[in-house]
């Protein structure tokens, strides 16, 4: 399988999960917004190497054999930051990351936040758009600390471990850039720059 194809079948596998989340104050309006969910999840992937692209695929596919919804047990972790009493009702349905995969994510989410803190520099009205870095949106967004690191939990060790691994191999390479990039281009702009002159 080429790599295009793995990624559309990565946010396909997402999408399906995503659909089967059921939230508190019933379905969210982001639920039914297909091309928002494309563009944010095929930005992420486009940063990724094709190994880490690769053990992710597997990991969805060993979670449908498994019935795990990976996307639901990410929005249940986020609730440790969100909702702190009502995660430790839930936290015993949700799989114990070992303390060293913990270890490894969170190397992985300061780094990503260093990275987070460059493009803030460049692009301040395009990070605007986005989610905070860190605490919680005045409109309830939760930050990019808290998603990632979420998000990260649900991955299996080998892809933390393979993520870490391309992070040591490309120390330059910042992958927060790389996904922006591609995610303005998205929605109609030829560069980040382009993007930048138009918020401002």
């Amino acid at each position: 399988m080429v790599r295009n194809e793995q990624e559309q079948l990565i946010v396909k596998k997402e999408w399906e999960m995503f659909q089967n989340v059921t939230n508190i104050g019933g379905r969210a309006d982001c639920q039914d917004d297909w091309k928002t969910f494309l563009i944010m999840r095929l930005s992420q992937l486009k940063s990724w190497e094709d190994n880490v692209v690769d053990s992710y695929l597997k990991d969805l596919i060993e979670a449908e054999k498994a019935e795990r919804n990976l996307v639901m047990e990410k929005y249940a972790y986020m609730m440790e930051d969100t909702d702190p009493a009502y995660f430790q009702e839930i936290k015993h349905l949700l799989p114990e990351v070992p303390e060293r995969t913990l270890k490894m994510i969170d190397k992985i989410v300061d780094q990503f936040m260093k990275w987070e803190d460059e493009v803030e520099a460049l692009y301040p009205h395009v990070r605007d758009n986005g989610r905070p870095a860190e605490g919680i949106g005045a409109d309830g967004t939760v930050s990019v600390r808290t998603y990632l690191r979420s998000e990260l939990k649900t991955y299996s060790e080998h892809t933390i471990i393979v993520y870490i691994a391309q992070m040591l191999m490309y120390p330059d390479k910042n992958r927060y850039l790389i996904s922006l990039q591609h995610m303005v281009q998205a929605y109609g702009y030829k560069s980040i720059e382009e993007a930048e002159k138009a918020l401002s």
